[in-house]
């Protein structure tokens, strides 16, 4: 982010766990797993941001690198995590709310640019989009394209599956943003089971996705919506 576009997002939205304090939280993210987890090569980057608003996960954390699938992802990121927490460097300190890998529907690259707000549009996460491409979500659900190219300077699209992710950096505040976005949903989308960082049980069952209630409207609101700060 902050202008550069990477391949491979690992997007990971959480809370300080029951009884852990904001400066004890911080403390982990910013002086242990951070640290620790860039040391390792597994991604390049990383950035947090706190939301504006209600939101079910009060922090989000974005990992930046340039793997090509999931698969790959797995196989890097899976085993530096397992070697973490055998040496004691994963804190129980978090409450996961969703994590997501996600890679880039665009390779062009998007200008850097001082960043008050990220906004961050999703789709319904808990059951496949039924065929539905990421830019043709993008285009039925989002503003109009010349409204988000005057507000957002630096904007990008990542799918995980089904799962779309539009991210926006823009000089405004979230206040002045607001109008734009009137009318969507805000939140966190229903989720679904994610992809597990650490591997389940070889006997585990596989995770039922998350039932679409029958009395459910057919026109479910398609672009769920949330503010977040930089906080480094």
């Amino acid at each position: 982010m902050f202008g550069r576009r990477s391949r491979c997002l690992y997007a990971v939205w959480s809370n300080p766990a029951p009884g852990v304090s904001p400066e004890r939280f911080r403390e982990y993210y910013e002086d242990v797993h951070r640290p620790d987890t860039l040391a390792i090569g597994h991604f390049e980057r990383a950035f947090r941001y706190e939301a504006h608003g209600e939101c079910r996960a009060r922090y989000l954390t974005l990992w930046e690198a340039e793997y090509a699938d999931l698969a790959s992802a797995l196989e890097r990121v899976r085993k530096g995590a397992l070697a973490l927490r055998e040496q004691g460097r994963i804190w129980p300190v978090q409450d996961v709310v969703f994590h997501q890998f996600l890679f880039a529907r665009e390779s062009e690259p998007a200008p850097e640019c001082p960043v008050a707000t990220l906004t961050t549009a999703q789709n319904d996460w808990r059951t496949p989009a039924r065929g539905q491409s990421a830019d043709a979500w993008a285009r039925a659900a989002l503003p109009d394209a010349t409204a988000l190219g005057a507000r957002y300077a630096a904007r990008f699209l990542y799918a995980g599956g089904e799962r779309f992710f539009w991210l926006g950096e823009s000089e405004a505040t979230h206040g002045a943003l607001a109008e734009l976005w009137d009318g969507r949903a805000t939140d966190l989308p229903p989720l679904g089971p994610p992809t597990p960082i650490f591997p389940p049980p070889p006997d585990a069952p596989s995770p039922e996705p998350d039932p679409v209630p029958s009395d459910e409207p057919a026109a479910r609101r398609a672009a769920w919506v949330v503010h977040w700060t930089p906080i480094s």
